[in-house]
């Protein structure tokens, strides 16, 4: 999970790194450019599709995420645009909106399986 410093949209806030799909992009591509470009980690396998929310951006638009449990091939975090992170294990998940609660939840589910 990462930090959005407290003076960004939605200051304070621990979120999962997340961006847009650029043009001529697709949502697999996507994903793998945004946690690297968030946290230096290279995706190494998708494991699972973790269901969607929308919310508000901060231009007043209507997004949908689209959340996936993934590996990576380890290494530091390097973060770019947040200033902590946070490996979302149960003790960290008070700290996120109940969208992302539910994804969290809905990922330990896989990993029980």
């Amino acid at each position: 999970m990462l930090h959005r410093t407290a003076d960004d949209y939605m200051g304070d806030l621990w979120e999962l790194p997340s961006g847009g799909v650029d043009e001529g992009e697709d949502l697999v591509h996507a994903l793998h450019r945004e946690v690297e470009e968030e946290t230096g980690l290279v995706i190494a396998s998708i494991v699972e599709y973790l269901g969607h929310f929308d919310y508000l951006s901060k231009s007043g638009k209507r997004t949908r995420q689209f959340n996936f449990g993934v590996t990576t091939g380890g290494g530091p975090v390097a973060l770019t645009e947040h200033d902590e992170h946070l490996w979302a294990d149960t003790s960290g998940q008070r700290l996120v909106s109940p969208a992302v609660q539910d994804v969290l939840k809905r990922w330990h589910d896989v990993k029980a399986e």
